[in-house]
């Protein structure tokens, strides 16, 4: 498969609940309001490359990304053409292959990276997940359609209806480069578009881009109760910034900015130099270019930008020359020294540079610049014998030479990403983004994570990244539940998904199909006093009861794993009364999984009984909760409890909103919050929904405080052959949990609606 390279050359001047039956529909863009989400203390921002998964990149899968060291997350890239439609740079990666996910076929609903990063940030609420837009090789088209206000109306719309269908967090856009006009390099890859139509008038059309980009996603994110980011990739070069980029007006629209410092130097140079070092050293040639961390920062900082937003860069591999001068330094050889032209492309074009990792062949690769992955260091050092690491204390950056064959290798590694990191902290900036994640080296397992952990450790030290609120758009459904009686009594549910296709577009039509299947559905209802339920069919899959709740798990059952656009599903669970009503199925709670042994990664009420066929006549809401009040408050966790509502028909539930965002939702006037943070204040609000789909006011916002951390009660480690009771403490990885029903080889932390709670 084709990768899509990434090449920065800087020698150029170069939830609502189901019952509001939201779809979802075009992005009308309002007027104008631009304004950055909250930003956070550090990032550890990674790029992930769609052709990770092939062989090239030895078949590197979402699954083993070490998402518990990351912050953010780029998919990378996404494409689009002259008028603003997207375009999938490799779709078989993007929603085809398994890519690794358990019981996923190809072609499917939960097939694909898209579909795969959202089962990693499932495990791990501390990723964000995001989409790197153009890159180096699919930048051509930004001239045209920034300038353009139709196409760029029509750009904007579809980059928000991507975030939404893929429950993305944020989007980064990769413009390389505004106002920098640029050739294909078809030796290097056939895809390349170049950038031949860039024009001076790119420095204030990005700006604009820019700003429709915010408004639109600042308005979705109303509209769904969450905050999105935007960030960017920009040049280190401080005349490639100086040409096309208002440094000024971009920092006030964008959350943070992803300064690519690497690729400062190459094989495109006549001497050795740095890549990727952290500050400039003047016996460089090429010092007063400002190829270097502290330059560029040092630049932007004057230029007013705010250090908090600056993300600097490291290499996860290497640049190289294949014949260097030693020089008269015996500490440093070969270190900012003259290189010869004796290699060649693979159009045999001369060049000063290395062979690369892979064989050169023409449009995949084809230029040789001495790129080695870091994971693969072993077998350059393999390839050449002689080559000797050193290091350079002025630039804090490593490079290996030979003195033998005269290469020369620039990259990052351990010791210098600790250089980075303290200087982050120093400066007070916001974080490290690295390129890219399948070239960092594994340590102790299958996840690739040698200088990933390097970053996290130097900004966050060991302890775990906090957790971010995940909010997912609910779908369209609705559940009808009818009595039977043969060889018993019992309920036969059936759910209809009500969602259809709409899109046209290849992109969005593909991702659609994918956001709009209910996917390895599990399904939650209340237990009644009245009566025990159990299987009533093979379409029922697993039925268990425990935690309130009755729970029916298809991925069991083939015919259940997913429920399409359209298509409807029936299960049968029988009752041990003598007789049923309907009504005691006031309320059913949907979760999905990407696989099967994903985590659940949305939770929706759909509703049943009395709710069969709600009357849209009715439009009465039910009064507002009152009296909402918190007891049995501890560092983790405490109980709500409200005055019950009344309605002129039925009131069905409640929802209860922490800090503004869903946390659950309730038949009765109760709710128990955890995995609070000890010693926080949050704000409480609960609203009351009838069978019809009418919702109250809020009720009146309480505010709540913590107690200060207790220390964990002594327990023991987890281990999967024993049966554990409700309130059994265990650890596991470092964690404590608390069994909430009765359990057995449910592994801890791996399921949100399972049968451990996280308690430390």
């Amino acid at each position: 498969m084709k990768k899509l390279k990434k090449k920065i050359f800087s020698m150029i001047s170069i939830a609502a609940l189901v019952l509001s039956g939201f779809a979802i529909t075009q992005v009308n863009l309002p007027e104008k309001s631009v304004q950055a989400a909250e930003t956070t203390k550090y990032r550890n921002v990674m790029y992930y490359g769609d052709w990770s998964i092939w062989g090239g990149e030895g078949n590197f899968y979402p699954k083993d990304i070490p998402a518990d060291k990351l912050t953010h997350l780029n998919f990378a890239f996404l494409d689009f053409d002259s008028n603003g439609d997207l375009k999938f740079t490799d779709k078989d990666a993007a929603v085809g292959a398994p890519v690794g996910q358990d019981g996923v076929q190809w072609n499917s609903a939960s097939s694909g990276i898209l579909n795969a990063v959202q089962d990693l940030r499932a495990k791990n609420p501390n990723l964000k997940i995001g989409v790197s837009i153009g890159g180096w090789s699919k930048s051509g088209d930004f001239s045209e359609v920034a300038a353009n206000p139709t196409k760029r109306a029509n750009f904007v719309k579809n980059i928000t209806k991507f975030i939404r269908y893929t429950n993305m967090d944020f989007v980064d856009l990769d413009w390389e480069y505004p106002a920098s006009v640029r050739q294909a390099d078809l030796v290097d890859n056939k895809n390349d578009e170049g950038t031949p139509k860039a024009t001076p008038a790119d420095k204030e059309n990005f700006i604009t881009l820019l700003s429709d980009i915010r408004t639109a996603i600042d308005k979705q994110g109303t509209d769904l109760n969450k905050k999105y980011e935007l960030s960017v990739a920009l040049p280190a070069s401080q005349a490639t910034l100086q040409n096309g980029i208002d440094t000024v007006k971009l920092f006030q629209i964008v959350d943070f900015a992803n300064m690519m410092t690497y690729d400062m130097n190459g094989a495109w140079t006549p001497n050795s130099a740095h890549q990727t070092a952290l500050y400039g050293n003047p016996a460089d040639p090429n010092y007063s270019s400002g190829f270097s961390v502290d330059q560029t920062v040092t630049y932007l900082k004057n230029q007013g930008v705010p250090s908090d937003k600056i993300v600097i860069g490291a290499a996860f591999y290497t640049r190289g020359w294949n014949k260097v001068a030693a020089g008269q330094d015996p500490l440093h050889p070969g270190l900012f020294q003259p290189a010869e032209k004796n290699n060649k492309d693979a159009d045999q074009s001369p060049t000063y540079g290395a062979p690369n990792a892979s064989p050169l062949t023409v449009g995949d690769g084809g230029r040789a610049g001495g790129v080695w992955p870091y994971r693969l260091l072993d077998q350059l050092k393999t390839k050449s014998p002689d080559l000797v690491e050193y290091f350079d204390d002025v630039a804090k950056a490593p490079y290996m030479y030979s003195k033998t064959t005269g290469e020369f290798y620039t990259y990052d590694n351990v010791r210098s990403i600790g250089y980075k990191t303290n200087y982050v902290k120093e400066k007070g900036l916001g974080g490290v983004i690295s390129w890219s994640q399948s070239q960092d080296k594994a340590t102790t397992s299958t996840k690739r994570d040698e200088l990933t952990n390097a970053i996290k450790t130097g900004l966050f030290g060991s302890t775990s990244l906090p957790s971010n609120q995940t909010v997912y758009s609910d779908l369209n459904l609705t559940v009808s539940v009818t009595p039977y009686s043969e060889n018993g009594v019992g309920y036969e549910i059936t759910v209809k998904n009500n969602e259809k296709a709409d899109e046209t577009n290849d992109v969005l039509k593909s991702i659609e199909f994918a956001q709009e299947t209910v996917k390895l559905p599990k399904f939650y209802i209340p237990v009644s006093a009245n009566e025990t339920l159990t299987a009533g069919d093979y379409k029922a899959g697993t039925v268990q009861t425990g935690n309130g709740y009755v729970t029916v798990d298809l991925a069991s059952v083939y015919d259940g794993q997913q429920i399409p656009q359209g298509a409807s599903y029936s299960f049968r669970l029988k009752s041990s009364a003598s007789s049923v009503d309907v009504n005691r199925i006031s309320r059913i709670d949907l979760t999905q999984r990407m696989s099967k042994t994903g985590a659940e990664f949305s939770r929706q009420t759909v509703f049943g009984g009395g709710a069969i066929n709600p009357d849209p006549s009715d439009t009465t809401a039910p009064t507002v909760p009152t009296n909402v009040t918190a007891s049995n408050v501890t560092d983790k966790t405490l109980t709500l409890t409200w005055n019950a509502s009344t309605d002129n028909t039925k009131v069905a539930g409640y929802q209860v909103f922490r800090n503004d965002v869903l946390v659950g939702t309730v038949a009765t006037p109760s709710f128990n919050d955890s995995n609070l943070t000890a010693d926080t204040t949050y704000s409480y609000k609960v609203k009351a929904y009838d069978a019809a789909g009418n919702l109250s006011n809020s009720s009146t916002a309480l505010s709540v405080k913590t107690s200060s951390q207790t220390t964990p009660p002594e327990s023991n480690t987890w281990n999967a052959s024993t049966a554990y009771s409700g309130g059994d403490i265990v650890t596991y990885e470092g964690k404590t949990y608390k069994a909430k029903w009765w359990t057995q080889g449910n592994i801890p932390g791996t399921e949100q609606w399972g049968p451990w709670e996280l308690i430390s």
